[in-house]
């Protein structure tokens, strides 16, 4: 069928994460697909993958197959495999608040904040350069759509996450999750060009 012809299974044993959401590539979850439901079984597995595989610039992370429909030869349909790209999205914006947090307490102000707005760009999405609007390049299913862009990429905290829906509350705990493996690394809580590293090689 046209659908099944503009399915492709991408061979993510040879693409890392920046290379899947750069070049402004932009995937949306279809409304039909299932609320976001990883756990932190889940995160550890993926934190320990990131972890072993630092400083080993010739091994990858594993990021598993992620099938997607192309709509265009920039925008792409996740069909298969939107679990993983959400939670190293939140990754990212964890590390992007926490290099934030860097400079704002003054250490290596300068450096932390353009990694900050560097990684940002590149995992989270690009401002145009005129209207400073931000392109954002991942979007989630109708339940979690609003409460990752709303909350997670404006890196604001919920007034209640107790009454969020479970998949959001997900989300969130997803968010604290990593944020607290972050703090309890301490040469990545220290240094900002390690925190940025650890993103890069993904």
């Amino acid at each position: 069928t046209a659908r099944m012809a503009k399915t492709n299974l991408l061979n993510t044993r040879t693409t890392n994460f920046l290379e899947l959401v750069g070049n402004g590539k932009i995937y949306r979850v279809p409304s039909y697909q299932r609320d976001y439901s990883w756990e932190e079984e889940q995160w550890e597995d993926l934190w320990n993958d990131i972890i072993e595989l630092r400083g080993r610039p010739d091994d990858r992370h594993y990021m598993g197959a992620l099938v997607v429909e192309g709509q265009s030869d920039r925008e792409f349909l996740i069909i298969d495999g939107q679990q993983r790209l959400a939670t190293l999205s939140i990754l990212a914006l964890t590390a992007i608040r926490h290099l934030g947090g860097m400079a704002e307490a003054g250490r290596e102000p300068d450096a932390n904040r353009e990694r900050s707005i560097g990684l940002r760009s590149r995992f989270i999405g690009e401002k145009d350069p005129a209207s400073l609007v931000e392109s954002i390049k991942l979007f989630l299913n109708k339940t979690d759509d609003a409460f990752y862009q709303d909350y997670l990429v404006q890196l604001r905290e919920p007034l209640n996450p107790r009454g969020l829906p479970k998949s959001n509350r997900l989300l969130w705990e997803c968010f604290k999750y990593f944020r607290d493996r972050l703090v309890q690394s301490a040469d990545l809580v220290q240094h900002g060009a390690a925190l940025a590293g650890l993103l890069a090689e993904t």
